[in-house]
This record gives C-alpha cells, sequence and structure tokens, in this order.
C-alpha cells in the first residue's frame, strides 16, 4: 500500500511541478497557494476518522490514505508560495504521519484529524 501511495503521490507532485503554461497548477503567486490550500481542504474532507482510514475494505482505505497523502502535498505546496498556510501544512503533516506509523487511534488521533478539519473550515470564512 505504501509504494501505491508513493507513487500517486510522486505522480501528483510531477503533474504540479511540471504542467504547462496554461494549467492551474503551473503558478506560483498567492492565488495558486490559495487554490493549492482549497484543493487540500476538498480531499480532506472525504477522510473519515483516522481511526476509520484502515478498515476491511482495502480500496476504501486506498483512497482515504491517498485522498490524506494528496492533501498533505497539496498544503505543503501552499504554505511553500505562502506563509498563511503553514498551520495547515503542519496539521496534515501530522496527520499523515499518524497514518503512516497506523497511530490512528486515540485523543491524539482525533484531534489532529480534528485540527486539520478546523483549519479547513476557517479557509471557506
Amino acid at each position: 500500500m505504501a509504494a501505491v501511495v508513493a507513487a500517486g503521490a510522486g505522480i501528483g507532485v510531477g503533474w504540479l511541478l511540471w504542467s504547462g503554461p496554461d494549467s492551474a497548477a503551473s503558478g506560483t503567486g498567492l492565488d495558486d497557494a490559495a487554490a493549492d490550500a482549497a484543493g487540500a481542504c476538498q480531499a480532506w474532507e472525504r477522510v473519515p476518522a483516522l481511526d476509520k482510514v484502515f478498515s476491511d475494505d482495502d480500496k476504501a482505505s486506498e483512497a482515504y490514505f491517498n485522498r490524506a497523502g494528496g492533501a498533505a502535498t497539496l498544503a505543503h505546496s501552499a504554505a511553500r508560495l505562502d506563509g498563511r498556510y503553514d498551520a495547515l501544512d503542519k496539521a496534515l503533516q501530522n496527520a499523515t504521519n499518524r497514518m503512516r506509523t497506523f497511530d490512528v487511534k486515540g485523543a491524539e488521533a482525533v484531534a489532529a484529524h480534528e485540527k486539520v478539519s478546523t483549519l479547513c473550515a476557517e479557509l471557506d470564512s
């Protein structure tokens, strides 16, 4: 599963870095940072509580894991372009690190998921 996630993240990052000049992903301005942050939050909305990510349904688990990884990549891109997204980047890195290490149960995991969701809700305001 980790290989699939790494391949998906690599493809996504490659697309972000080498897309053509007419692509929305090709710029480096503040609007692009906002779009990356919004995309991260849109992906994160479809990630359930961390303790629900890994289930008997391998396809669903893989999709959740990939969405979280994609969200983290987009948030990192946003933070590199605009420091206002640093908190979102750090929160998503924390959440995805928990998923990578299977540390998805308990109060700290719940707090990690809620932190990202709260930061995303603040972006919509």
